[in-house]
């Protein structure tokens, strides 16, 4: 089924869904980064609840994070 629907993609739309996917390793590569350096009070929650949130939640998990889960200066 995933292999049928890929091959029947064109080139441009293969290209379009690898740099998506780059972004979106990126995005959870440097949350978690932040997650890990940040200190206790810098981060709304407790920190091991987000780790799997922004692992686990695609996109909108390492988004989150960054727009919620970290506190403003």
């Amino acid at each position: 089924m995933f292999r049928d629907a890929w091959n029947a993609m064109s080139s441009d739309q293969k290209t379009i869904v690898g740099v998506l996917a780059a972004i979106d390793a990126l995005g959870k590569a440097l949350a978690l980064r932040d997650l890990a350096r940040a200190k206790d009070g810098k981060v709304r929650g407790p920190k091991w609840l987000w780790a799997p949130i922004i692992g686990a939640v695609n996109t909108l998990g390492w988004a989150a994070y960054f727009l919620i889960g970290r506190k403003r200066h």
